[in-house]
């Protein structure tokens, strides 16, 4: 591997629930990777902090009916990109929030 790119989402939400406001980071990730054309052979792996999203993400069937309309968008943005890997973050949390907290980012 020659470079690992990371990258933290913040901003306003309209929810108030943890688990919307991280299917909708998923979906913003996906889109920003795409629109920026970038061609590579690796996948893009994206970390996320809680069991139940991840569930979502790699399993249909476990998915809930009221995000439904993002995992529609998230299932488009998949399929044109084709290379994406979810990955579950250490229970401890995940790499990112940690190098921020080492250098005094709030």
């Amino acid at each position: 591997m020659e470079g690992v790119a990371k990258g933290l989402f913040s901003g306003a939400v309209a929810t108030n629930v943890a688990k919307e406001a991280e299917i909708g980071a998923v979906k913003f990730a996906l889109e920003l990777f795409l629109t920026m054309n970038w061609k590579t052979n690796d996948s893009l792996f994206i970390e996320l902090g809680s069991l139940v999203v991840f569930s979502w993400c790699v399993n249909k069937v476990l998915r809930l009916w009221s995000p439904n309309a993002i995992f529609s968008n998230i299932d488009i943005v998949k399929l044109k990109d084709g290379s994406v890997v979810f990955s579950l973050a250490d229970r401890f949390g995940n790499d990112m929030a940690l190098s921020l907290a080492m250098i005094g980012v709030n």
